[in-house]
């Protein structure tokens, strides 16, 4: 169920990030790094405030439209509280949430791996 979730996370993270790189291309400012470090501090945190809002409506709209395969939550995240969490989750980067992916495979791999070596625990 971990690698289905961490799946979920890293499918809406990649789809936050393209909405987002999508709106930076139709709002020159927010695409164009500034030489000013106040103006461009505040093109950073707009960005982020961006990053967050798109994040919670992939979710909300990854959820209403049914998307969520059956078991992919663990339990009680399927609330209003839940769904806002896994946007602010998936905001965090489709790279962020691919190498926890990697992470989580390889785990899963070595635990294969000590299985056969020593047998079932």
């Amino acid at each position: 169920m971990l690698e289905t979730a961490i799946g979920l996370l890293l499918a809406l993270s990649v789809a936050s990030e393209r909405l987002v790189e999508i709106i930076k291309g139709l709002v020159p400012w927010l695409s164009t790094a500034n030489s000013d470090p106040k103006v461009e501090a505040k093109r950073k945190v707009v960005l982020q405030i961006l990053a967050v809002v798109v994040g919670i409506a992939t979710a909300i709209l990854a959820h209403t439209s049914g998307s969520f395969p059956e078991g992919s939550l663990p339990p009680g995240w399927n609330t209003p509280i839940g769904i806002i969490t896994i946007g602010l989750l998936a905001s965090g980067g489709a790279g962020f949430w691919n190498a926890i992916l990697s992470y989580v495979l390889q785990v899963k791999e070595l635990k294969k791996i000590e299985v056969k070596k020593f047998g079932e625990p």
